[in-house]
């Protein structure tokens, strides 16, 4: 019978548990890659020279917060005399021991971007040809025949890097989409897979110490104390694979719609504002509507729920993170066979390079608060789904407008 794959083969994570001292006690293959180490033997290896950014005695002095998390960013890790890696990882205190978990970069996109470049190159080589090879047959009738030999050879061959290039922009874009789901999902199962290994850890020892007749009370009450905490890391983390699995498939808009029937959008509207009354801060959230009561379109109810909702929460979690109160203003209309909705808020704004990629899946400015994928939901919607169109305009400090156009 065919044996499982190790997990840390399967997992683009690297984990590490480090004494005070620098000592490392536990490591998975990929820790052991990135700091040149073959492995753990009798006499533990120090590892606290290999970071560098932050350094280790920095990361000792930081102060953990609720969840004993020390830090949360790129951590670069290496010799400065050799090879060093940058990744995106969290460290975090365990009694007196610094846990590390780290993320491996998607080296695919890299690739990709490359062959693009080059069929790039290839295209515009083949656009020359083309060129080339017209204006000799206007130049030259007496070498007609060997100009249309050349002329069709040179489009073939553009004809060819057409469909490479289409092929190799698919991949990339399927790229970026494995890069952000990798990034999602690896976090909270590398976050499982630690305090499962913290878990078994300890059972182990607590078991030894139960067979040697040495357990005390203390002891089995640390460690009931620690399953406790740590099941909950697990389950907590495991519920986010789960909301993040629903997102992810909730963003395939391109598949079967809903039902299409008459409705009104100021009736829509106010039952998004009802369901989110919990969310939406009554003291420091005004919301205005203008809309006439009687408006009726025929489409998806559910697709508009989803364009309202994530447009306020949007602006609740993002627009007035910092701000003791917003205003909202959504007004819908038809005009020329068109159902016009206008949203603004008098939020923070976007920045010119926000504003660039506030629709691009998986790009948020504040990662506790969302995964990105809100606003690309709602351009899918609008002009997959819909077949309209919706814009963004924006500046910092100027709060945000969007409008969305789509067949009534």
């Amino acid at each position: 019978m065919a044996t499982l794959p190790d997990l840390d083969s399967l997992l683009a994570v690297a984990t590490a548990l480090v004494d005070e001292d620098g000592t490392l006690l536990e490591a998975n293959a990929g820790f052991l890659r990135l700091v040149g180490i073959p492995g753990l033997t009798l006499a533990a290896p120090r590892v606290d020279q290999y970071f560098l950014q932050p350094d280790f005695r920095a990361l000792l002095h930081l102060p953990p917060d609720d969840e004993g998390v020390l830090h949360r960013g790129l951590l670069t890790l290496g010799e400065f005399s050799g090879h060093t890696r940058s990744l995106r990882a969290t460290v975090w205190r365990d009694g007196r021991f610094l846990r590390v978990l780290a993320e491996y970069d998607i080296e695919d996109i890299e690739r990709l971007t490359a062959t693009i470049l080059e069929l790039n190159r290839d295209y515009s080589q083949a656009q020359t040809e083309l060129a080339v090879a017209n204006l000799k047959l206007q130049q030259h009738e007496i070498q007609l025949r060997q100009t249309v030999a050349d002329l069709q050879f040179a489009n073939t061959r553009l004809k060819e890097t057409q469909t490479r290039l289409v092929e190799a922009e698919k991949m990339a874009a399927l790229g970026v989409m494995v890069a952000g789901v990798a990034h999602e999902i690896n976090t909270p199962v590398g976050v499982c897979l630690a305090a499962a290994s913290t878990i078994r850890t300890q059972t182990h020892d607590l078991s030894r110490a139960f067979a040697a007749r040495n357990m005390t009370q203390s002891r089995l009450q640390q460690y009931l104390e620690t399953a406790e905490a740590g099941t909950d890391l697990i389950h907590a983390n495991l519920e986010r694979v789960g909301s993040l699995v629903d997102a992810f498939r909730e963003v395939a808009v391109v598949g079967k719609a809903g039902e299409k029937k008459p409705f009104r959008i100021r009736a829509c509207i106010d039952d998004v504002v009802r369901s989110l009354a919990s969310r939406i801060p009554g003291d420091r959230v005004k919301l205005q509507v203008d809309c006439a009561s009687e408006l009726e379109v025929v489409s998806v109810v559910s697709d508009w729920v989803s364009i309202f909702s994530n447009l306020i929460l949007n602006s609740v979690a993002h627009g007035f993170k910092e701000r003791e109160h917003g205003f909202i203003a959504i007004k819908a209309y038809v005009h020329d066979g068109k159902l016009i909705v206008r949203y603004c808020d008098n939020g923070a704004g976007l920045s010119p390079e926000v504003k660039a990629h506030i629709f691009d899946p998986f790009f948020t400015t504040d990662m506790q608060r969302g995964m990105g994928l809100g606003m690309h939901l709602v351009h899918n919607l609008v002009t997959h789904r819909l077949g309209g169109t919706i814009s963004c305009e924006s500046g910092p400090g100027q709060g945000v407008q969007f409008e969305i156009e789509v067949p009534a």
